[in-house]
This record gives structure tokens, sequence and C-alpha cells, in this order.
């Protein structure tokens, strides 16, 4: 058994196990000793693998196994093909939030519908799938804006940031895809994910980070590199306020653990700060704060301008 399921990390189905001779009661004892858990009726996975694994990877892992179960999945019209945050996880892209539900959609033609933990969406055309190890999936570029319709801009972008800077997306795609009749729900969540994604985020941190400083007003500059008076460069910045000496920069960690670490970064930060800039950390609780984010910001532009003064 446990060399089968490490040869199917993704899940087995039930006729997996019966070709390498596990019968239903034995199964059946697995599933209920916890050895195996079922995602749907004819595909099983390794409880311990699921449990020890993040939201995106259980969410790819139910995916695929549920599309290995849908009889209707392919390329052709009126098939089915993965999509929306489905089609991300499986291609390894970012996603935020956790969504037990299987999203999938309409190839050129055909009605949508939602039960047992699968929602199949509206048709998209037949250009806009491919496929990835044999499963049909939407591609990348048109499931960010899927994401964006259905769980929001915030949602979408740091999908289409992840898109952009792995390469499987362009700007210049996504504005074209914005419209297409199946992102007709909430166009203007498609056409913003469109227009603010930038592939130089280096992490959902960041493009999260990104989406609270347009909530904000705030516009910024991505990914600046500060130089000293020689031109050396002293570091690259998340984040710069824009026309300021005001730089912002998520901090992911949680706890620096190697002291190294935190000494160089204590190092860098003063080192900008010789060079005239102000610093203010963002980290994923400030994320959920933006009155608290507003003020700190604030705070340094006062603190940049008094330092600067016209």
């Amino acid at each position: 058994m446990d060399r089968l399921l490490h040869a199917h990390p993704d899940g087995v189905t039930t006729a997996d196990l019966h070709r390498a001779g596990v019968s239903d009661p034995v199964i059946r004892n697995q599933v209920a000793a916890g050895v195996l858990l079922r995602l749907r009726r004819e595909v099983l996975v390794d409880r311990q693998v699921w449990e020890s694994s993040p939201p995106w990877e259980r969410h790819r892992v139910r995916a695929l196994a549920v599309a290995s179960s849908l009889p209707s999945l392919g390329t052709g019209r009126g098939q089915v093909a993965l999509s929306h945050r489905s089609a991300l996880a499986v291609h390894h892209l970012d996603v935020y939030g956790v969504d037990d539900e299987v999203h999938a959609s309409r190839v050129g033609c055909g009605r949508g519908h939602r039960s047992g933990g699968l929602w199949v969406h509206a048709p998209v055309p037949v250009d806009q799938v491919t496929e990835l190890d044999g499963t049909p999936l939407v591609r990348p570029g048109l499931a960010c804006l899927q994401e964006a319709v259905v769980r929001g801009a915030e949602c979408g972008l740091v999908a289409a940031d992840s898109a952009l800077r792995a390469g499987v997306a362009t700007p210049e795609e996504l504005a074209a895809l914005v419209g297409l009749s199946c992102l007709r729900r909430d166009r203007p969540a498609a056409r913003l994910v469109a227009g603010l994604a930038d592939g130089r985020r280096e992490s959902a941190g960041e493009s999260r980070t990104a989406w609270l400083l347009h909530l904000l007003g705030i516009g910024v500059e991505c990914q600046v590199e500060i130089r000293d008076a020689d031109g050396w460069l002293v570091a690259r910045s998340d984040f710069r306020v824009e026309g300021t000496d005001v730089l912002l920069e998520f901090d992911g960690r949680v706890k620096y653990d190697d002291r190294e670490v935190l000494v160089a970064e204590k190092r860098r930060e003063d080192r900008l700060r010789e060079l005239g800039y102000e610093v203010v950390r963002i980290t994923w609780a400030d994320l959920a704060r933006p009155a608290l984010v507003r003020a700190r910001i604030r705070e340094a532009l006062q603190r940049a301008a008094l330092r600067h003064p016209a």
C-alpha cells in the first residue's frame, strides 16, 4: 500500500487499488483506520500527506481527483476543463484564500451547474484551454481573471502577478481577455486586475501589499534599486512611494530564526536610513490593518519631509 501511495502522490482510484490486488473491504478498513482519505467516491489519497499539505496543495490534489472522475473532461466543445483557482493550482501558480470547491468551465458551449463540491462555470473559448499531463485546463491568463470575477480582485491580482512572473501570461494577453463573455459576471474586477498586475512583484505577500496600497490610494514604484553616491547597489526595495524617499518592504517572515539574516537585514535598513530613506516594514498581520499601515506611511512621509525640507 505504501509503495502504491508513493507512486500516486496526487491520489489513487479504486481501480488502481484493485489492479494492485487491494480488495474493497481492505480499502474500507484503510479509510476507517485513517490511512486513506476519500476525496470522491472513486478517488482516495494518503491521509498523512493530505493533512501535512498547505491549502493550495490540497486544492490541487482535490482538483485533480475530481478531474479524474469527470466523464466529460476534455478540450472539445461542450466538454469540461478545470478553471479558476483549480486551474491555477494545477498550473502551480499562487492562490490566495481557501476554497474547497473545485472549479471547472464548459468548453465552447454548454450550461454550468454547481453540486457536490464541483462548480461548473459558463463556457470559455476552445482556444483558451490547454492540457497538462493529460488534464484539460483553462490557460493561466484567463484563469487569473476568472479568479478575480469569483473570488475578488485581490485574489485575482495574486494569481495574475504570479502568472506574469512565471512567464505563462503577458500584460497584453490579460488586457485582451477582459472582453470575453465568460467574465461578464464582474468584468470591472477582471479589468482592474489586468491593469494592476505586475510580474516584478516577487511573492503573494507583495501582491497583497500592492492591493492594500491601491485601496489606500498610495501610488508606488515597484522593485526600486537604491544606490549610493558611487553608484553601488545598496538594496532593491519592494516599493517606493512615488516622488518620495519612503520605502515600503513586505516582511513575510513570521520570525527570524537565523541571527545572521536578522543582523544583515538590520544593517541594510540602517544603510538605507543613512542615505536619507525612511523604511516602513509591512507584515502579514499588517495587511489586515489598513488604518495602521496608512498611519505608519504618513508618519514616514512626515519624517522624510523633515529630512529634505522644500
